[in-house]
């Protein structure tokens, strides 16, 4: 009995020790799990506050929206020039011109040279002589009275100037200018060309002038005549085929220098209205019983829209020497107005343009005589007449 006491008390004794330590490894543990929670807070507190400090800045450069005109002022400007950074807008404007000059000014340069792009000549300056006559023949009242008129040959000078592909002319009498008179022939025109197409326009006025008079029904002899009246105004734009060997504007324009022979096939369009008036009542009174009837008042009104086909041809005979002829005959639609001498009719539309060309170039000077005869033949029922201005030329000019 006594025994069986001594061995519940010994292990009451043992079990109460295991129990003592193992609540104090369970507050070990509890510590030290703890402490390490407490650390890693610290770790991941003192990461945030590190990321926090190192966050990266906006390293992106400012851009200067003025750079491009400080470019320019300090460089100077090539519409050419890729290293300027233009605003948007103005790029794009920049960008659509560079296409459209390397579509339409493409050369070879073993054919044509373009001294604006080679030379950086993009200008010219020129002073132009010109003398101008007109010429009108036909036949009144059913074809059986022939008539033939000429004008005096009319003397113009004046002054040129074209860049980017435009051009302007602007010539005056100077014989009536230095004598007080009213200046009766003007003449205005001016000019488009690329490699590919030539577009040119004209404006012509002689208000009631001196012509002479050769043959009118059976009559033959010259003889004044203050009667006559013309305004003409026309557009021509024509298509040409070769433009990478051949340049119409090295022959007429000389903003193109031709190195070698070459031609090319060329086709357009046309507008061009002509007013043309004879009054037949200041006719010396022997020659009004040459008239076919009591009719007086000729006038040959009239708007042309049409085609025209021809062909150019440039011949480099020696270095720096060109000789051009160009011929473009074209047919289309004639509108006669109401007060011409047939009325309101719809008629065939004939017409025809001629050039030659010969060319000096020197440098950046250049030397040129041109001929050109443009003509309109009007024919009906009743008429026919034959309207023509033929013009020959002297030009001295410079590129810069």
């Amino acid at each position: 009995m006594m025994l069986k006491r001594v061995v519940i008390l010994l292990m009451s004794a043992w079990l109460g020790c295991v129990s003592s330590h193992a609540g104090q490894s369970m507050l070990m543990t509890d510590t030290l799990q703890m402490t390490e929670s407490a650390l890693m807070t610290d770790t991941l507190l003192h990461d945030i506050a590190a990321t926090s400090i190192t966050l990266p800045t906006d390293t992106t450069p400012v851009v200067d929206k003025d750079a491009w005109k400080r470019r320019i002022l300090r460089k100077g400007w090539s519409i050419n020039d890729t290293t300027i950074v233009y605003p948007p807008v103005l790029d794009f404007g920049v960008k659509a011109y560079r296409w459209l000059n390397h579509a339409l000014n493409f050369y070879d340069t073993t054919y044509v040279v373009n001294p604006g792009k080679t030379k950086g000549k993009k200008f010219k300056v020129m002073l132009k002589n010109s003398n101008w006559l007109d010429f009108y023949s036909g036949h009144l009242s059913k074809w059986e009275t022939p008539v033939q008129l000429n004008s005096d040959v009319t003397s113009l000078f004046g002054f040129h100037i074209s860049g980017m592909g435009l051009s302007f002319t602007y010539m005056i009498n100077v014989r009536d200018l230095l004598a007080g008179k009213f200046i009766h022939n003007r003449r205005l025109q001016f000019s488009f060309t690329t490699s590919r197409i030539f577009i040119e326009g004209y404006f012509r006025k002689n208000d009631e002038s001196s012509v002479h008079i050769h043959r009118l029904g059976k009559w033959v002899g010259t003889e004044l005549f203050n009667g006559l009246k013309r305004e003409s105004y026309g557009l021509d734009a024509y298509y040409i085929f070769n433009h990478t060997h051949y340049s119409q504007a090295a022959a007429y324009c000389f903003s193109k220098y031709q190195k070698r022979s070459a031609g090319s096939l060329m086709t357009g369009i046309y507008l061009s209205h002509q007013d043309v008036v004879m009054n037949m009542n200041k006719l010396e009174n022997g020659l009004k019983a040459f008239l076919p009837d009591a009719v007086t008042d000729y006038r040959f009104r009239y708007r042309d829209f049409g085609v025209m086909i021809g062909y150019g041809y440039s011949w480099i005979f020696h270095h720096g020497w060109l000789y051009n002829i160009t011929a473009v005959p074209s047919i289309g639609y004639r509108h006669s107005f109401p007060n011409s001498i047939d009325g309101l009719k719809s008629l065939l539309s004939t017409n025809i343009n001629g050039r030659m060309a010969l060319v000096r170039t020197a440098g950046n000077f250049f030397y040129a005589l041109t001929f050109s005869h443009e003509g309109h033949w009007y024919t009906s029922t009743n008429h026919s007449f034959y309207n023509s201005y033929s013009n020959l030329e002297v030009t001295a000019g410079f590129r810069f």
